[in-house]
């Protein structure tokens, strides 16, 4: 079974020499999402008593962008060795081929059920919340980014969990 450094290490050579919105590297973003998915796992975990798998989430948030942002598939994903849970997450938070509203995307992933996806998704919200990721005269990125943390954290919480 893939560790976390096996999962940094794909998605490290998927997204080699890819640079975010803000000239970073990719990598930088994922490793943000990973940690603070970490942290909100383990809460889930620990505090709340949910049935989940803090390093599994991690793997699934290194990952998170692996299949839009790269020309990795799933397939790509079974052969290196992922579970199927972690490859489902990784899906569901995958923009789909076709078009469809940021929001129905947010409702789509709420409607899924999977709390590992619900949790890497508010880290990556939150992470895109971040100022120096939003252009200044880009408001509407900021309440598109905040309202869906806010729908996120909602159905988390319906879900039993009370971290932030």
């Amino acid at each position: 079974m893939p560790t976390i450094f096996d999962a940094h290490t794909f998605a490290l050579t998927a997204h080699a020499g890819q640079l975010d919105k803000c000239g970073e590297p990719c990598m930088r973003h994922l490793e943000r999402v990973a940690n603070a998915a970490l942290a909100r796992a383990g809460h889930a975990r620990l505090s709340d008593g949910l049935d989940i798998d803090p390093m599994r989430v991690m793997q699934a948030a290194l990952l998170h962008d692996v299949l839009e942002d790269t020309s990795r598939t799933t397939t790509d994903l079974q052969a290196a060795g992922f579970e199927a849970d972690i490859i489902r997450t990784v899906t569901l938070l995958t923009k789909p081929a076709c078009r469809i509203a940021y929001s129905e995307r947010i409702a789509a992933l709420i409607g899924s059920g999977d709390l590992a996806a619900l949790l890497i998704k508010m880290s990556d919200t939150e992470d895109n919340l971040r100022p120096s990721r939003i252009p200044p005269d880009a408001a509407f990125l900021r309440e598109r980014y905040a309202d869906a943390f806010a729908r996120l954290k909602s159905a988390a919480a319906v879900m039993g969990y009370t971290g932030r």
